[in-house]
């Protein structure tokens, strides 16, 4: 299976669905519906009201699951369109399918708001190969703000961004003040839609609660929350041993990664209900560091134990979800 991902076939993209398939069986005995907590803006919930009235929850699970593929492919294009590893594989969609298969993520405002920073992402890695920055300066911040209409405690990716176009592009204030415009913009047409139309209600966006969070997981939820934290930490020991082996430009778009698993930490801390589902943020780059424990090691046992025991724990807890 590792040597299959490992390879740079295109086929692996149709592999990583029957993958991704074969990880989240539970979808096929027990749906899940759309959640909606206090940190949703109103167009989350506009939104997935209508969702909720002409679907059912089998089609919204299913949604889910493609909508976490997807991010899947696109996280691992971005690894290998930036040459995060030597030679190019498909071990970080892998990765990303495997450990959300774990905590078996449903339909939410994060999971969309995740969709949306990977394009911030994707936009920011490319700046320095495309032609026109102020445009695409003005892309990142009005995503940004777009993000945070979906789900409001993205706010704190802002400074990821800001910190990005320190690292890509050489210090300019009037590239600061695009990118804060483009942030803005969306809040402006939804004042500007209230007012006009005298909908006053869709102006109230969630306070900022600073909160500890506390989850209620299962042995076998924390055993392999754990497990996933031990393999990061050591994927970020390999990546780290073998960064001098990489592009400038590869060597900026690990600095960023480590920046966004860093600010995705504290998003379960701003939360007037925190839930175990807003740690999805974190997901992403740990998936990256994650495959560099499929990718560096010589020894086959650590890559293959380490694979099997997270599907294993994906097993697991497949069962405890659709049982208990």
């Amino acid at each position: 299976m590792i040597g299959s991902f490992k390879a740079n076939n295109p086929r692996n993209n149709f592999l990583l669905l029957l993958y991704g398939l074969a990880l989240n069986w539970p979808l096929f005995f027990k749906s899940t519906p759309a959640t909606i907590n206090s940190n949703d803006t109103f167009l989350y919930q506009y939104f997935i009201g209508i969702f909720n009235k002409y679907t059912s929850d089998t089609i919204i699970s299913g949604v889910a699951f493609l909508i976490v593929f997807l991010q899947a492919v696109v996280i691992n294009k971005i690894a290998t369109d930036q040459k995060l590893f030597q030679r190019n594989n498909y071990l970080v969609g892998m990765s990303y399918l495997l450990i959300t298969s774990i905590f078996h993520i449903g339909f939410s405002s994060a999971l969309l708001s995740i969709s949306v920073l990977i394009w911030i992402l994707s936009i920011l890695f490319n700046m320095s190969n495309q032609g026109n920055p102020k445009k695409n300066i003005f892309n990142i911040g009005l995503l940004s703000g777009f993000a945070i209409l979906i789900f409001f405690p993205t706010f704190l990716f802002v400074f990821v961004v800001l910190f990005g176009l320190l690292i890509f592009r050489p210090f300019r204030i009037q590239e600061w003040f695009i990118v804060i415009l483009g942030i803005i913009t969306p809040f402006y047409f939804v004042f500007a839609f209230g007012y006009l139309l005298d909908k006053f209600e869709i102006l109230n966006f969630p306070a900022i609660y600073f909160s500890l969070p506390k989850f209620h997981l299962t042995v076998f939820e924390i055993s392999s929350l754990c497990f996933t934290i031990i393999l990061s930490i050591i994927g970020f020991g390999f990546t780290q041993s073998n960064m001098r082996k990489l592009l400038v430009q590869s060597r900026n778009c690990w600095t960023i990664i480590t920046a966004f698993l860093f600010f995705a930490i504290f998003i379960p801390f701003f939360n007037k209900t925190p839930q175990f589902l807003f740690t999805l943020f974190c997901f992403v780059p740990a998936s990256i560091f994650v495959a560099s424990n499929f990718y560096y090691p010589e020894k086959k046992w650590f890559i293959n134990l380490s694979h099997w025991l997270l599907v294993a724990l994906s097993v697991v807890n497949g069962y405890f979800f659709i049982f208990h």
